[in-house]
């Protein structure tokens, strides 16, 4: 078994008021950054084109201090909803063998005050959002469900677990193997259509500026 090695180590911090939620790193990682992302530093890149002057990306060699700053500064924390795999080698989300979802997702979302959670994920495989609902369905009522996320994407969708509401939003993966998926969806076939333009980045990163919250530089 292979278990998450930051999870535990950056948890949801309780004055939180937004959660971003990926999967699990690939394995074996070889990225320098030993944080989120940090394999290929794409979601640093976009988030640099998002935030500039906030040091996010440094032509590749993210900082976890200037991360890790903007992060706190912003009321944001970063997790993933898989907890543990099998070991097994993966470099894509649908290779892995998940084993453990995140077991403190829970708690840390009832102490903290996040009100949105953002997906890094919605398509193929093992994805971030299909992930969460399995571990909704384990940690609540099943009468809690949530709807297919093309419904919704545009304008978020508004879930109650327990006691608490949150926003969901999907902003789209960063990863280069999600080109694919990207060129299907409706948002960006409707993007190139008024923008005249196919550039699958610039799209993403319209998208993140539209969706995550705006924040202190």
């Amino acid at each position: 078994m292979a278990k998450h090695p930051w999870i535990e180590k950056y948890p949801i911090k309780p004055e939180s008021k937004f959660l971003i939620i990926g999967t699990h790193p690939p394995l074996p990682y070889c990225g320098k950054l030993e944080f989120f992302y940090g394999n290929m530093n794409e979601f640093w890149r976009f988030l640099d084109a998002v935030y500039p002057g906030n040091k996010l990306y440094n032509n590749g060699c993210p900082d976890i201090k200037d991360i890790e700053t903007f992060l706190d500064n912003n009321k944001i924390s970063i997790s993933d909803i898989v907890e543990e795999t099998s070991g097994q080698p993966f470099s894509i989300d649908s290779d892995m063998h998940v084993t453990k979802l995140n077991s403190k997702l829970k708690s840390w979302l009832e102490d903290s005050e996040v009100e949105t959670i953002y997906f890094t994920s919605a398509g193929g495989k093992n994805n971030a959002l299909s992930l969460f609902r399995k571990w909704v369905k384990k940690n609540y009522p099943k009468s809690v469900t949530i709807p297919d996320h093309k419904v919704w994407m545009k304008k978020g969708y508004n879930l109650q677990l327990g006691e608490r509401r949150y926003l969901l939003e999907l902003i789209y993966s960063p990863s280069p193997t999600a080109r694919r998926g990207i060129k299907r969806s409706l948002p960006y076939i409707e993007w190139c259509k008024k923008n005249n333009s196919i550039d699958i980045d610039e799209f993403r990163i319209e998208w993140y500026k539209n969706k995550l919250p705006n924040v202190k530089s």
